[in-house]
C-alpha cells in the first residue's frame, strides 16, 4: 500500500512538474516584435507595442469614434472613417497624431461615405458615398455615388462609372502599387485605369476553375502577409458527388486572373480565416453560441490542423502575430485575450482603457 501510494505521489509530481513547465513555457512567448492598432469608445487608437504587450502610446482622433481603420500603402498612414461614416481623417503614425479630416456633409444633407480607397501616392481618394437630406416630413435618401475626391481641396474630381452601370452601396475595391489601375471586386473583377476611369479588362470569376464544380465564391482584401495580387483565402463550392458545399483554399493570382491553387478540406464551415506572415499556416474561428472553435489550416501540408472549442465572446475576430506563435482575439470588449497557437493555451488578457470598436485589429509587421 505504501509503494502504491509512492507511485501516486511521484506521477502528480511529475504532472505538476510539466504543468509549471508548460505555463512557464507560455508566460514567456512572444508573438514578435511589431506594432498592434486599434481603435477604442474613447476616441482613441491605441498603439500597443508587440514584443511587451503594453498599450506604448494612443492617438487622440479628432472626429469622434473610430469606425474603419486602413493602413496606407507605404504603412506611414491610417485612414479612419469615425462611426457616423460622416468624417475622414488621415493619420501620421510615427507623429501619433491628425494631418487632415474632413467630411462631406452640408447643413440639411448628411453624407455618408459607405466605402473608399486612397490613391498610394495620396493625390486622391475614391469614396462610395450616400447623402440623405433633411427635408420639413422626411429624410430623402439619395442614391449612391461613386466619385474621386482631391485630398488637398476636399473637392470632388468627377463622377465614376459604375461597373456595368449598376449603383452600389458599397465597393470592395484596391489599387494597384503603382497607382495606375484599380480593382473592382464583385462577382467579376473589374479593372479600370486610373487617368480616365474607364474599363480596360475584367475578369469572370463565374467560370469553374474545374469541370464539375460550380465557380469559386471568393473575397479580396489588401494583405500585409501577401505580396500584392496574391490572395490565399477560403472558398465554398458545390460538390459535383457530394451532398452539400464544399470549403477549401484557393490562392489567386490576381496579376495573371487565374487560381494558381486550390483544394477541399471537408465540409463547409462558416468558419473565419486569417494567414500567418510566412503563409504556412491560418486560423480561424467558428462563432456559434454555445460552440465556440479555434480552427488551424495547415497551408504547408494542404489539411486541416486542429480544432479546439473555447469559452469565445459574443463577437469577435482572429489574428495571428507576426511570428505566428501567438493568436489575438479581440472584438466586443476591451480586451484581447492572448493564446498560444499550438496549444490554442489562453496565455494571458490585454486590457484597453475603453471598449474596441470595428476598426479592427492591424498587426503591422517590423522594419
Amino acid at each position: 500500500m505504501a509503494l502504491l501510494i509512492r507511485i501516486v505521489c511521484l506521477a502528480v509530481a511529475f504532472a505538476l512538474v510539466g504543468v509549471l513547465a508548460e505555463a512557464q513555457d507560455g508566460a514567456e512567448l512572444r508573438g514578435g516584435n511589431g506594432t498592434l492598432y486599434i481603435g477604442g469608445y474613447a476616441g482613441k487608437i491605441y498603439v500597443i507595442d508587440e514584443a511587451t504587450e503594453q498599450v506604448v502610446d494612443e492617438i487622440q482622433v479628432t472626429s469622434g469614434i473610430p469606425g474603419n481603420l486602413m493602413l496606407s500603402a507605404d504603412r506611414k498612414h491610417l485612414y479612419m472613417s469615425d462611426v457616423t461614416a460622416e468624417f475622414f481623417e488621415i493619420i501620421d503614425i510615427a507623429g501619433r497624431s491628425t494631418i487632415d479630416s474632413f467630411r462631406l456633409s452640408g447643413r440639411y444633407e448628411r453624407t455618408r461615405i459607405e466605402s473608399y480607397a486612397v490613391d498610394p501616392e495620396e493625390r486622391y481618394a475614391l469614396f462610395v458615398t450616400q447623402s440623405r437630406t433633411k427635408l420639413i416630413d422626411r429624410f430623402e435618401i439619395g442614391e449612391p455615388e461613386f466619385a474621386q475626391y482631391d485630398l488637398s481641396t476636399h473637392q470632388q474630381i468627377r463622377t465614376i462609372p459604375w461597373p456595368d452601370e449598376e449603383a452600389r452601396p458599397r465597393l470592395n475595391m484596391l489599387f494597384s502599387p503603382d497607382g495606375s489601375l484599380l480593382y473592382i471586386f464583385g462577382g467579376e473583377v473589374v479593372i479600370y485605369e486610373t487617368d480616365g476611369f474607364t474599363e480596360t479588362d475584367r475578369w469572370d470569376l463565374s467560370e469553374p476553375v474545374e469541370s464539375g464544380l460550380e465557380p469559386l465564391r471568393f473575397g479580396f482584401s489588401g494583405s500585409l502577409t501577401e505580396e500584392f495580387g496574391f490572395y490565399t483565402s477560403l472558398f465554398t463550392v458545390a460538390s459535383p458527388v457530394r451532398d452539400g458545399r464544399q470549403m477549401g483554399v484557393a490562392r489567386v493570382n490576381l496579376n495573371a486572373k487565374e487560381v494558381e491553387d486550390f483544394y477541399t478540406l471537408g465540409p463547409a464551415t462558416g468558419v473565419s480565416f486569417s494567414v500567418t506572415a510566412d503563409g504556412t499556416m491560418a486560423y480561424g474561428l467558428v462563432q456559434e453560441i454555445g460552440n465556440y472553435e479555434f480552427w488551424s489550416f495547415d497551408l504547408a501540408n494542404r489539411r486541416l490542423g486542429d480544432r479546439q472549442r473555447f469559452n469565445g465572446r459574443p463577437r469577435m475576430s482572429i489574428k495571428p502575430s507576426t511570428n505566428g506563435q501567438l493568436l489575438y482575439v479581440y472584438g466586443a470588449g476591451q480586451t484581447i485575450d492572448i493564446y498560444e497557437a499550438d496549444t490554442f493555451q489562453h496565455l494571458r488578457t490585454l486590457e484597453l482603457e475603453a471598449d474596441a470598436t470595428m476598426t479592427g485589429l492591424i498587426v503591422m509587421p517590423p522594419g
